[in-house]
């Protein structure tokens, strides 16, 4: 069917993907020009037809497909942020798997994991790619473990406590402002008693008797006001624990087994928090989760050019498909549009890389032609777009063998 404006509309028979072809073109991907349709043309028509168009137009036209993929990614984003809110769920260890990377090197319930590696790990997500994206089995991990202790007047007086101050950077109306926030430590541990309480250097003191205190003189003042024979103190330790990941099976909410490479620890859901947001919050919020998929996208890809992730994570529409069916079974309605989202992201950044017949090789060498002030020879063109097809090609049967590889390990497990 053609439309009002000319556009011929089509479906095909088998409905997977789909394509723009341009008015002049001689195959989808703008490679080549139909030499006898253009001449053709109306001269009406031939204002139009893009292969004679300027080359700063045609840069503007190849770029608009990414830039929709990502524009419709982050108005999702926008969309559920600001009537849902955005879910974070904190970086703290619920339960530990038995048999797993993570009971091994010590870890338990109620740690609260800041670092992977020297990477921040602000909340659950986070702590998940960066273990997906570690380039190594090995990982140093960095906790804070919350321990209770009983001590005495005396006991807590034998303390050599010191404090210290720690930056707390937070935005407000658009600026950055940071509070030097202070807190009280353990600096040395000389009786052995303390120690087997499980006293040691390095404990950062957060309450007593449930009250928040931030300097020496706050702890001395509480006890002096409150005299008694035991002080429960809530202390926090700091520990780098080196793990060494690897694979594990285990059943997913579908109740399927999966085997991936982890650290073998559960969330706490319940301590999630969907935090509020006005309009100006749900857009920045939007724009930078566009950001960080394609960062960590970036990443993971520059890792597989660079040989040290294997090539088994490139996936196809089998994946695709299947990925799609586990969401919706598992998280609903709105699991399934962040995972449209995602999608869509990661499919405008992929029709920006430099290779022809994608967006992104027609974009780099309309620059060149924007730069040398003329078009490139059409042999050339010719090859560099035959070379570009046959990468595309290489990646898409590389994406379906591992696609019915996946699948078919996944059946038989």
């Amino acid at each position: 069917t053609v439309d009002k404006k000319g556009t011929r509309w089509k479906i095909s028979a088998i409905p997977l993907g789909g394509y723009c072809q341009f008015l002049g073109d001689a195959d989808a991907s703008s490679s080549t020009v139909d030499e006898n349709s253009v001449k053709d043309l109306s001269e009406d028509a031939k204002k139009g037809a893009f292969p004679l168009q300027k080359t700063w137009k045609k840069i503007c036209i190849v770029v608009a497909g990414p830039l929709f993929n990502y524009l419709f990614a982050i108005l999702l984003f926008i969309g559920l942020f600001y009537s849902f809110g955005k879910v974070v769920i904190p970086p703290i260890v619920g339960e530990v798997m038995p048999n797993t990377a993570a009971s091994e090197a010590g870890i338990i319930a109620g740690d609260r994991i800041l670092r992977i590696n020297d990477k921040e790990t602000p909340d659950f997500q986070t702590l998940g790619s960066e273990i997906a994206l570690s380039e190594k089995d090995e990982v140093k991990v960095k906790i804070e473990r919350s321990i209770e202790l009983n001590l005495s007047q005396a006991e807590i007086e034998d303390l050599e406590l010191i404090t210290s101050e720690r930056k707390n950077c937070y935005e407000k109306n658009g600026s950055s402002f940071c509070d030097a926030v202070p807190f009280t430590y353990i600096n040395n541990v000389e009786s052995s008693n303390l120690v087997q309480s499980g006293v040691i250097s390095a404990n950062k003191i957060h309450t007593i008797d449930g009250n928040e205190v931030y300097t020496t003189e706050n702890v001395q003042e509480y006890i002096n006001k409150n005299p008694q024979d035991k002080y429960k103190l809530q202390v926090y330790n700091y520990l780098t624990l080196n793990v060494v990941l690897r694979d594990t099976k285990y059943e997913n909410e579908n109740g399927q087994k999966v085997n991936r490479r982890m650290l073998g620890i559960k969330s706490t859901p319940e301590l999630s928090v969907a935090a509020d947001m006005n309009l100006a919050e749900a857009v920045e919020a939007g724009f930078m989760e566009a950001y960080d998929l394609t960062a960590s996208s970036l990443r993971g890809i520059g890792q597989m050019l660079a040989g040290t992730r294997a090539s088994k994570d490139v996936g196809g529409i089998i994946r695709i498909a299947e990925m799609s069916g586990d969401v919706s079974k598992s998280g609903g309605l709105l699991s399934f549009i962040y995972f449209m989202a995602l999608l869509s992201v990661n499919l405008g950044l992929l029709n920006l890389f430099p290779i022809p017949v994608l967006d992104g090789g027609s974009l780099v060498i309309y620059l060149i032609e924007l730069v040398v002030g003329r078009e490139l020879n059409a042999k050339v063109k010719d090859y560099i777009f035959k070379f570009g097809l046959l990468v595309v090609l290489a990646l898409m049967v590389l994406a379906t063998w591992n696609d019915i590889t996946h699948l078919i390990s996944r059946w038989f497990d």
